[in-house]
């Protein structure tokens, strides 16, 4: 498993080479949509890192460097081609997820200070679609997008609402096949279809502001107003003193989805209830001063499955406290708690304590529902969940 540095997060630190396994097969094809290297000439029209046609999804900082999960671009563009240059700060061999308009993702290898091809003729575009604006989406660090001389790049419509997750390696889908993108957090803002989403998860991040696993110095307490995440690649770049992030710039979060305490509970971290409680409400209530009207969802954070006679029976990491911050901001209406009891069960937890594929879609199908009917979000297209990513069995026989 290759590693991506800097520009890209855990959604694309693994390589093609990496084995999926499905009904018990080897996917024939785990990841399609190889792109070409190419050379750009006179008949490519460029646009750099700077412009207003790039819409930045997630959180990046001021050198255009994405640290977080499921960082990304959004880009409309005319013609039939459509390339993206990669800056210096690109892992080699780091593989990246795109897709046209709600196709299926597709994913790619490729490398530093370098441009591919990823929108040609092959995509076999009807002659109305051609004349139009499509919509490009690709999760990475870039230094430019080009599209072919007599076509052009357009700003692409943003949706109204906006949702931010905050967590560690169970948001940002740690141990899934595609990792962040088949995570529930990924699956349940994306599943809204209507909603800008940002997913500041990074895996072995504490809450408590502590070294955490003899890490980084600080918790999401204090990375939440940072660029960059706790990991020990953004600290070879930065040191322990990373560039801040202004979050009251962004657009504000109509609601922020909170799963933590994993890392504080695990050796050897082991952060004691009442500091614990102490720094969610810390947490909450830096996003209220900075997000006055958006809504805040606690989601519980579960621990082991333990075996009691014929069944398998859940633990959950900090109940008492976590109810205690939900009850703590009870009076003032805009914190909930959402309890992830009955959701999952044992064989949808892997070994590594982490969802399965199939354990991350239960999370964000329910939480899709929750949206719905407790803040009355209309889903479009009714919560689609696992959206971009095929599924099939191709087994005839059990």
């Amino acid at each position: 498993m290759r590693i991506a540095r800097l520009g890209l997060t855990l959604l694309w630190s693994f390589h093609a080479a990496a084995t999926i396994l499905q009904n018990g097969q080897v996917r024939e094809d785990p990841y399609p949509g190889e792109a070409r290297r190419i050379t750009l000439d006179d008949s490519w029209r460029s646009y750099d890192a700077h412009v207003k046609e790039i819409s930045y999804k997630g959180r990046w900082d001021s050198q255009h460097v994405s640290w977080w999960s499921a960082p990304g671009i959004k880009v409309e563009f005319s013609g039939t081609q459509l390339a993206v240059s990669f800056g210096k700060s690109t892992s080699d061999g780091v593989l990246v997820a795109y897709r046209v308009g709600s196709l299926d993702w597709q994913f790619s290898n490729v490398t530093a200070d370098a441009t591919y091809q990823f929108v040609g003729p092959e995509l076999e575009l009807d002659e109305d679609l051609v004349k139009e604006h499509k919509v490009f989406e690709m999760r990475v660090q870039i230094a430019g997008v080009s599209v072919a001389s007599d076509a052009s790049l357009q700003v692409p419509t943003k949706f109204n609402k906006k949702v931010e997750i905050i967590g560690g390696s169970l948001a940002a889908g740690q141990f899934a096949t595609y990792e962040t993108i088949s995570s529930w957090g990924y699956l349940f803002a994306a599943g809204l279809g209507n909603a800008e989403h940002t997913l500041t998860a990074y895996p072995g991040a504490c809450l408590v502001d502590l070294r955490c696993y003899g890490g980084s110095a600080h918790g999401m307490t204090w990375y939440w107003n940072r660029a960059s995440d706790p990991g020990s690649r953004a600290r070879e770049f930065f040191g322990d003193k990373p560039e801040k992030f202004d979050n009251s710039a962004e657009q504000p979060a109509d609601l922020v989805v909170i799963q933590m305490g994993g890392n504080d509970h695990r050796h050897p971290n082991e952060i004691p209830g009442d500091e614990f409680y102490h720094a969610y409400v810390d947490l909450i209530e830096d996003i209220h001063r900075t997000w006055p009207h958006a809504v805040v969802l606690i989601v519980s954070q579960w621990g082991q499955w333990v075996k009691e006679g014929l069944s398998y029976v859940p633990t959950q990491v900090y109940e008492e406290e976590t109810k205690n911050v939900h009850d703590h901001f009870r009076d003032r209406g805009f914190v909930y708690y959402f309890d992830t009891k009955g959701i999952l069960q044992h064989n949808d937890i892997n070994p590594k304590n982490h969802p399965t594929d199939v354990g991350h879609l239960k999370l964000a199908s329910h939480l899709l529902q929750w949206t719905r009917l407790v803040l009355r979000w209309e889903l479009q297209p009714m919560g689609e969940v696992q959206h971009g990513t095929l599924y099939w069995n191709d087994q005839q026989e059990y």
